[in-house]
């Protein structure tokens, strides 16, 4: 009985504030590893940095601001898809485009001429390739 009670005043509490989300969870992460960096490097910046961070997560959590949270949550996303679309691009031999498309086709790979910069979309599947760029010519080989 003692316990449904607590549980009902912290649900009561909650109610109609933010919570957590990604941005919160990578937040405690981040937090988690200066607390550790802290640890092994003893320096009060990175102790100070966690806590400013656990701080932040908590005027997040605790926030009843659903619209600015819910936007810094979207951007964090954002960036995060951006990020990780670059990083993609780089491990499948290709270069992410400004607008972050780097070919949503699975059956093809897009690659760059090294000298022209020229996007050359190749057939996945046919091992070591040469390829010749249409635009200035140059040879190239890569993997498809």
């Amino acid at each position: 009985m003692r316990n449904s009670n607590w549980r009902d005043r912290f649900n009561s509490f909650m109610q109609g504030r933010y919570g957590q989300d990604t941005l919160s969870r990578f937040l405690l992460v981040l937090s988690l590893i200066f607390l550790v960096l802290n640890f092994f490097i003893r320096t009060p910046v990175f102790g100070i940095l966690a806590g400013l961070i656990l701080i932040w997560v908590y005027y997040r959590m605790l926030s009843r601001d659903y619209d600015r949270r819910s936007a810094e949550n979207r951007k964090f996303l954002e960036l995060k898809e951006r990020a990780a679309s670059f990083f993609r691009g780089i491990r499948n031999g290709t270069t992410a485009s400004p607008s972050g498309n780097t070919g949503s086709d699975p059956a093809f790979r897009i690659y760059r001429c090294p000298k022209c910069g020229q996007k050359i979309r190749i057939p996945r599947g046919h091992g070591k390739v040469e390829i010749t760029c249409p635009k200035c010519r140059t040879r190239f080989r890569k993997r498809t």
